[in-house]
């Protein structure tokens, strides 16, 4: 890593998927099946959307916190350049 910005980069990068999620999906899925099979396709619509809308409450907050450090990152990589460092 040659640089501040090298390092963030690849903490940055997403991440592969955890050990035994796969397994643990195919779990999951005769679950997923059964509710599908019980309850209304006008139930299950309005669920994932209620679902959606609480997980774009966690995609903006981390989208501005990650504006916000980019912001901190700029100014701190100007103070730096403007005092010689």
């Amino acid at each position: 890593m040659n640089s501040v910005l090298d390092l963030l980069n690849e903490a940055s990068a997403p991440q592969s998927p955890c050990p035994g999620a796969e397994t643990a999906q195919k779990a999951l899925d005769p679950y997923c099946q059964r509710v599908a099979e019980v309850l209304s396709d006008a139930f299950l619509d309005e669920f994932w959307s209620a679902l959606g809308r609480l997980q774009d409450c966690y995609t903006r907050e981390s989208f501005r916190r990650g504006f916000r450090l980019g912001a901190a990152l700029m100014e701190e990589l100007r103070l730096c350049a403007r005092a010689g460092r």
